[in-house]
């Protein structure tokens, strides 16, 4: 149930970032590392990169969510399996977001 709703957060989070994406770089909101924050083409790249990737990943998280809904689980371990899942998802967008403005800053 908890890969379900962090995948609805996530989806939402996307969308949010999506359609009032910060325009100029802030300490707000927004993806915001220092990577990010450099100059305005990483800030721009980094907004609808990881909007992407967070609707990718919201998705996934939905549909791994719903299928596990229909699983019964009677060990302790599972509500770890579904906390280390999302820490991961979020992991990978933040990882996936660097790797790509790492590339578009030494092009």
């Amino acid at each position: 149930m908890l890969v379900f709703i962090t995948g609805l957060g996530t989806l939402m989070a996307s969308i949010v970032l999506r359609t009032s994406s910060p325009h100029n770089i802030n300490s707000l909101y927004g993806y915001r590392t220092k990577r990010s924050k450099k100059n305005q083409k990483l800030w721009d790249f980094a907004q609808k990169y990881s909007a992407k990737l967070l609707s990718i990943v919201g998705i996934l998280n939905i549909l791994i969510g719903i299928g596990l809904m229909f699983v019964t689980y009677s060990k302790e371990y599972y509500l770890f399996f579904e906390l280390g899942w999302g820490v991961l998802s979020f992991l990978l967008v933040f990882v996936l977001t660097k790797r790509k403005l790492i590339q578009i800053e030494r092009s």
